[in-house]
Formats: C-alpha cells, sequence, structure tokens
C-alpha cells in the first residue's frame, strides 16, 4: 500500500475513533468523519465502503488483543478448567460490554460479518473458546465442539446481549452463571 493510502486509513480511524468516543457510532455519518479526517469522501470510500467496514478495522486490534490475553491467561493458568471457562467467558463479556456500539454496527453490516466469519482473527477467536469449552463440555467430537463455540458467539452478538442485559435486566455476572450453566456438560 502506498505511503499516502496507508496515512489516509490511519487519519480515518484515528478521526473515527475519537469521533465515535465522543457521540455514538450511530450519530456519526461518514460524511462527519471524512469532514474531520480532512479527506474528500470519496477517499473516505475507497478505504471503507460503508461504516460496518470501517468499524470491523477499528475493532480489530480489540478483538486481538482479547485473543492474546486469553491465550496468555491459560497458558499461565493453574485453575481447574470451570473457573478457566468462567474466567475467558467473563472476559469476553467485558470486551462485548466496551465495545458494543462498535460490535453492533459490525454485525448489522450488509456484508462485513461473512467477511469477518472467514477471517483468521474469528478462526482464532473459535479455537480461544474450543480451548476452554474442551474440558467442561464433555465428550464431543471436534466439529460439535467448534459447533458450541460458534454458537456461543453467536448468542452474545450485540443485539442479544444488549435485550438479556437491557430489557432483561440481567447483569454481566447473572449473564456468566447462565451462560456458564448452559455450557457446561449434565453429567
Amino acid at each position: 500500500m502506498r505511503k499516502d493510502a496507508q496515512a489516509n486509513r490511519e487519519k480515518i480511524l484515528t478521526t473515527a475513533a475519537a469521533l465515535f468516543r465522543e457521540k455514538s457510532v450511530a450519530a456519526v455519518s461518514m460524511k462527519d468523519i471524512a469532514t474531520a479526517a480532512g479527506i474528500g469522501t470519496g477517499t473516505l470510500y475507497r478505504n471503507y465502503p460503508n461504516k460496518s467496514e470501517l468499524c470491523l478495522a477499528l475493532s480489530m486490534d480489540f478483538i486481538q488483543q482479547f485473543i492474546t490475553d486469553g491465550q496468555t491467561y491459560l497458558a499461565m493458568a493453574t485453575a481447574d478448567a470451570e473457573t478457566q471457562f468462567k474466567h475467558v467467558l467473563g472476559q469476553y463479556l467485558t470486551f462485548r460490554e466496551r465495545r458494543m456500539q462498535l460490535l453492533a454496527s459490525i454485525e448489522n453490516g450488509p456484508t462485513v460479518m461473512s467477511t469477518y466469519y472467514r477471517s483468521e482473527l474469528y478462526q482464532q477467536l473459535v479455537q480461544l473458546l474450543m480451548q476452554v469449552l474442551r474440558p467442561v463440555s464433555g465428550d464431543l467430537t471436534a466439529a460439535e465442539l467448534e459447533f458450541r463455540a460458534d454458537m456461543l458467539i453467536a448468542m452474545l452478538k450485540s443485539n442479544s446481549y444488549a435485550y438479556q442485559r437491557q430489557q432483561k435486566g440481567l447483569s454481566r455476572d447473572q449473564l456468566l452463571i447462565n451462560i456458564t450453566k448452559l455450557m457446561l456438560a449434565t453429567n
């Protein structure tokens, strides 16, 4: 990528992140981002065809950091398997809560999720969740375990998560308890 194109991408991401901190993601238009970044809207749309793509680009580092932190925790963990599962799930819930607006924009985007599901980053997330699910899930095949990890991610998408938190009034800890019961093997 050319230096000027890379500089534009960085300027766009920095500007969008700042605007999203000031206002909600929904309240910021692509035109607002282009104006604040001092670039033309054509340049913005060449780099990010829609706000969902832009939000995905902003979220990639956050997702990667969550995965890295989870892998580091598991490499050093001495706790039992259920405690490890709860720790990683709790961190995932915290991550989802902190990034809810960005993640909602991604998840509601027309084509972004299919791209994300095929990404290496998504596969790393699934592998991390499979790692903590494996010892607490009973005797599952690799395909069944991967399905369970995919479904865990799906049930925590922003709309579902927001519904449980805001409409049902469940706390993060209550969600953690209920999801743990749902995911653990019943003997």
